[in-house]
């Protein structure tokens, strides 16, 4: 059985979730699918350094972190407003998978959102 990289798993993560926005499925399992997508690509522009110093970040979930190591290593050009899209994104590792009183729910258009901007996102980082 073949090992799966961190981009293909995330790109499986990112159709995944289109399948669910397209037929009707839960907007927040979407979410969940999205965030992992997310994730999954800029661990593997990490990984993709070379670098075995960064090999702690493969260890994170916090997608800010992430997109903050990638800028710095030159594969995407930050952006305020990426930034913050990143930080709604970081909050679905916890606030969709647990219960608690930050648990939430996304609507169809807030899970699209985040389709469209995480699509965007991986194919900057051309991996």
């Amino acid at each position: 059985m073949a090992t799966l990289s961190y981009s293909e798993l995330g790109n499986r993560d990112l159709a995944d979730s289109k399948i669910l926005l397209l037929h009707g499925g839960s907007p927040s399992a979407a979410g969940r699918l999205i965030q992992q997508a997310v994730e999954k690509n800029l661990k593997q522009a990490i990984e993709n350094s070379g670098d075995i110093a960064l090999l702690p970040f493969l260890q994170i979930h916090n997608t800010i972190k992430l997109y903050d190591k990638v800028v710095e290593l030159g594969r995407l050009t930050f952006d305020k407003s990426d930034r913050k899209m990143m930080s709604v994104i970081k909050d679905y590792y916890y606030d969709l998978n647990y219960p608690g009183e930050n648990n939430m729910e996304l609507n169809h258009e807030e899970a699209s959102e985040a389709w469209n901007f995480a699509d965007r996102i991986i194919k900057e980082m051309n991996i």
